[in-house]
């Protein structure tokens, strides 16, 4: 090996150590949808990959995350309240991962239709510096209105008659992902509050959806999902899912009706399926073994006396 081939080598090892250590740790930003209707609630996904040799700690206050929304043509987006709240310590270990999950919906107004870049600077609190994490864009579209209706929200314990409130429910879909989906959004009124948008279920375009308020303003929704099956989904005045029950076609097709004063599915064959509101599985009740009673019980082992030595001496 000649003097240059060894200096040359040498350089490279020197410059192996003199990497900055904001080098060796990337964060990205994720999106669980790509495309969203205006104000639906979505969530954003911090992950860090640690290779800097060094445990890493976050989240002791609630300014090592910062976000920043902009549009298409770069414009800012300003928050409608405080920044999130993403205090909360932990620690990344060098060649760990680790993943933060952040509900922005509650902090920007996304109203207009657009392209969207989602920023985000993570402070380094071992380092004192911030590093910048590779953004995420997506998409907000305008769906279609099928169904809208205002109705009273029932008064709390305490409340008087003078202070009723009047909200709206607004069934609305739109195409995601080559499917079209369901949503419900909960408002004040045209140009009012938004309180909540969720995505309620996939819907065919042949068919729909029904929907009635009861009288203590929960909203009864039945969807069409699939060639022979129904969603059915109670949502709350503040479009929080209480109910999802699924039917298939069986003898008659799924549909609203009244029973005793409340509104009820009739017909169809009710399913139980895993997604269904409450849950059918209780992790508390432990599994049971049901032996019928008609099953044979194992024969017990008789064993032959053995004589005393003893005694027979």
């Amino acid at each position: 090996m000649n003097f240059n081939h060894l200096l040359f080598c040498l350089i490279l090892f020197v410059a192996g150590f003199s990497l900055p250590a904001n080098a060796q740790v990337t964060a990205t930003l994720e999106i669980n949808k790509s495309q969203l209707l205006p104000r639906e609630t979505f969530f954003v996904r911090l992950k860090i990959v640690n290779f800097s040799g060094q445990t890493l700690v976050f989240g002791e206050d609630n300014n090592w995350l910062q976000f920043q929304i902009e549009n298409e043509v770069g414009e800012v987006i300003d928050p409608i309240s405080e920044p999130p709240n993403v205090e909360g310590r932990f620690t990344v270990e060098s060649s760990i991962r680790a993943t933060k999950q952040i509900d922005l919906s509650s902090y920007y107004a996304l109203e207009k239709a657009g392209r969207y870049k989602v920023t985000a600077k993570l402070y380094v609190k071992q380092w004192g510096r911030l590093l910048s994490v590779n953004p995420v864009k997506f998409d907000i579209v305008n769906g279609s209105v099928l169904w809208q209706q205002m109705f009273g929200v029932p008064l709390k314990k305490g409340e008087l008659p003078s202070q009723l409130k009047r909200r709206r429910y607004v069934l609305q879909k739109a195409k995601n992902l080559r499917m079209m989906t369901l949503y419900v959004r909960v408002d004040d009124g045209p140009g009012g509050r938004v309180h909540k948008v969720s995505p309620v279920c996939p819907m065919v375009t042949f068919n729909e959806p029904v929907a009635q308020v009861d009288p203590t303003g929960n909203l009864h929704v039945l969807c069409q999902s699939g060639a022979r099956t129904y969603n059915y989904s109670v949502l709350s005045p503040d479009g929080v899912i209480k109910i999802r029950h699924h039917y298939n076609i069986v003898g008659s097709r799924p549909r609203l009706g009244f029973r005793e004063g409340k509104i009820v599915v009739v017909g169809g064959l009710k399913l139980l399926r895993p997604d269904d509101v409450p849950s059918r599985n209780n992790d508390k009740e432990k599994p049971k073994l049901i032996v019928p009673e008609t099953a044979n019980k194992p024969i017990p082992v008789i064993r032959e006396p053995v004589a005393d030595v003893k005694k027979i001496k």
